[in-house]
């Protein structure tokens, strides 16, 4: 009979939460702020995932504007808005207390800047349930790096047979730690790209997906 994992390792954002819609609010607000009408802002977020993206893409679309001037206070004013709705998935705080009730132990993966990782865990209220965070400071490295996952197994002491792990992204959580081999879900629920079969729809249905008795 199927049982739990002895370790289930999580992506962060848009496994855990909707980094996504976080920062579609965010950026929507800035938008009319600046009265960009145009939608060319929120364009500009949409496609690009670069850690620094933020101010990277504020100061290329202000550039294009004439109003450098702007930045310092469109930047505050779309990280202090992000960061305000940023809340978990639901189905995710329950799962994560369950998963430790059961003796799981759990970890994050993510390729995001150590400080701020730390941050939004602390702003959704779910960082004490983690033994690890692993960041790209952590080992030197970044998924889609098989050597990650493989790193954080030896790290927590655990055979790849025995761990989890989740994610939305096919490229950086599901494809590298099947190559380390360890059983991957791809959390379709979080991206917009197109699920691969068997994929979890709901945050809710990853209770089945890991043999809750």
């Amino acid at each position: 009979m199927p049982s739990l994992p002895k370790v289930v390792i999580f992506d962060l954002d848009n496994t855990l939460h909707s980094l996504i819609a976080a920062r579609l609010t965010a950026v929507s607000v800035v938008a009319a702020w600046l009265s960009d009408a145009s939608g060319d802002l929120p364009f500009l977020f949409l496609h690009n995932d670069k850690p620094s993206m933020v101010e990277d893409v504020l100061a290329a679309y202000l550039a294009g504007q004439n109003n450098l001037s702007a930045l310092p206070v469109a930047a505050w004013l779309y990280h202090t808005l992000e960061r305000s709705c940023i809340t978990p998935f639901p189905g995710i705080l329950p799962l994560l207390f369950d998963l430790r009730t059961a003796d799981v132990r759990l970890a994050v993966i993510t390729n995001s800047d150590p400080a701020e990782a730390h941050l939004r865990l602390e702003l959704l209220g779910i960082a004490g349930f983690f033994e690890a965070v692993i960041t790209p400071d952590t080992f030197g490295i970044k998924k889609p790096d098989p050597a990650v996952y493989q790193k954080t197994l030896s790290l927590l002491g655990v055979a790849a047979a025995d761990a989890v792990m989740i994610g939305d992204r096919l490229d950086r959580d599901v494809t590298p730690a099947r190559e380390a081999g360890i059983r991957a879900v791809h959390a379709a629920y979080g991206t917009f790209a197109k699920g691969e079969d068997g994929a979890v729809r709901s945050p809710g249905d990853l209770r089945d997906i890991l043999y809750f008795p």
